[in-house]
């Protein structure tokens, strides 16, 4: 819990207290907007690692509690970073773009949910471990093209949200054919 409280805090207050108004730059809160994957996917290993799911209904709400958690850290984040950006900078209240604000928020979501299905699938079908690689597998991916395309990212996040929507059907499709009775 500590680990991520000092997170919190430096993604939070420490990092958005030195950027000042440039946080709020749209590449910088989609950013932050697509953070709940990188907490729910752990969760999500944890959740399906305990026991095997009785039904289907307990496996989407182990996943749904897990994404849950995922992006309650990462608004939870976004949102003190805003507030800290607004207390260093006295004056008028600065919002990032609420529209690139959506769209992002959309693809962080669809991520989020696409993590936490694929690595609930992952963990039923081989081990905890093999879903831990698989997520950091995932994530690195994620990072590199972030580095290398970060600059599109408020302009690609309706496309990136479509096919993170795909892939969580296609995550959920796998679970329920993991779980489903035979």
């Amino acid at each position: 819990m500590l680990p991520l409280i000092a997170l919190v805090a430096v993604f939070g207050i420490g990092l958005p207290w030195w950027k000042g108004l440039d946080f709020l730059d749209p590449v910088m809160v989609g950013a932050y907007a697509c953070l709940g994957g990188l907490f729910a996917a752990p969760a999500a290993v944890r959740a399906f690692a305990r026991e095997w799911p009785p039904s289907w209904r307990s496996a989407l709400a182990r996943a749904a509690k897990a994404a849950a958690y995922g992006e309650g850290i990462a608004l939870s984040m976004l949102v003190l970073a805003v507030a800290t950006v607004n207390v260093s900078r006295r004056g008028r209240l600065r919002l990032p773009e609420l529209d690139t604000l959506a769209e992002t928020g959309l693809l962080g979501v669809g991520l989020t949910v696409a993590f936490v299905l694929v690595t609930g699938w992952f963990t039923l079908r081989f081990s905890a471990d093999a879903a831990r690689r698989a997520a950091r597998l995932g994530f690195l991916l994620l990072a590199a093209a972030f580095y290398y395309g970060s600059a599109r990212l408020p302009e690609v996040a309706l496309r990136g949200a479509a096919l993170a929507g795909s892939v969580a059907l296609v995550g959920c499709f796998l679970l329920y054919r993991e779980v489903r009775p035979r």
